[in-house]
């Protein structure tokens, strides 16, 4: 294993990371006792602890005192549901980190106009977020909300508050369904730049529009999967199929 020029603890993360995407390690399941793995890997106690902490950062591993070192779960999205990705996650003990990009008034433009059934052109609030899982970019987000529910959000905390929530308390919107369409798309060099991949490769794009009790479209999303852990899994069954996110570490 060792590599010449790489942190010792760097490669002990980084032989960890791939044993746990090998399903050596499970998801939800301990890793072994730290005096265990120091000893597998001929290091003292204080660079495995680097190690596991890096880990850590990334999202991989979760170190709970008095408990252990486990596996972060995998998070799976139900497709089906209309709850935020942050709040599927953090059922399931992922805490998905938001990081809001952007956040003003902004022209509709031709194909989200649409999407929403107002003028091209005409104000809405545009919410630009990354999503993280520790600290590795999972999902990057575009959020558009029109007239004139926008106003309301203009002040929100997004890396804090639910977008969903927010509609539902401040605009006093009830949120009943949506539709979703996934493509492969080539990464866009302005989206690229934002999660610090490379421009062209390969990613999973949802758009979905949200609507109200009413049958008003109410928000339009679109979200680029960057993080190539997170895949769909279909469940077929004699009398229908069920989609879900997750992601593979």
């Amino acid at each position: 294993m060792p590599r010449a020029g790489i942190a010792k603890y760097r490669q002990i993360g980084q032989d960890l990371a791939a044993r746990i995407g090998r399903g050596e390690f499970r998801p939800g399941k301990p890793l072994p006792s730290q005096a265990l793995l120091s000893r597998e890997y001929g290091v003292t106690l204080m660079t495995l602890r680097q190690a596991l902490g890096e880990l850590e950062a990334d999202g991989l591993i979760a170190q709970l005192p008095g408990r252990g070192t486990f596996v972060t779960p995998v998070p799976t999205l139900d497709l089906r549901s209309l709850n935020s990705l942050a709040e599927d996650l953090r059922a399931q003990g992922v805490e998905l980190a938001t990081v809001v990009l952007g956040h003003r008034l902004r022209a509709l433009p031709a194909g989200v106009a649409g999407s929403l059934d107002r003028p091209r052109g005409e104000p809405a609030l545009r919410l630009e977020r990354l999503r993280r899982i520790g600290r590795r970019p999972a999902v990057h987000q575009v959020s558009w909300i029109p007239l004139p529910w926008s106003q309301a959000l203009l002040d929100v905390d997004f890396e804090v508050a639910s977008l969903y929530r927010s509609l539902e308390q401040r605009c006093q919107l009830a949120i009943v369904r949506a539709t979703e369409t996934l493509r492969a798309r080539a990464l866009s060099a302005t989206i690229a730049a934002a999660v610090g991949r490379p421009a062209g490769q390969p990613v999973l794009v949802a758009e979905r529009v949200t609507f109200d009790s009413r049958n008003v479209p109410i928000v339009h999303d679109l979200a680029t999967i960057v993080d190539d852990s997170i895949s769909i899994l279909a469940q077929r069954a004699h009398r229908g199929t069920e989609l879900s996110w997750a992601a593979q570490f």
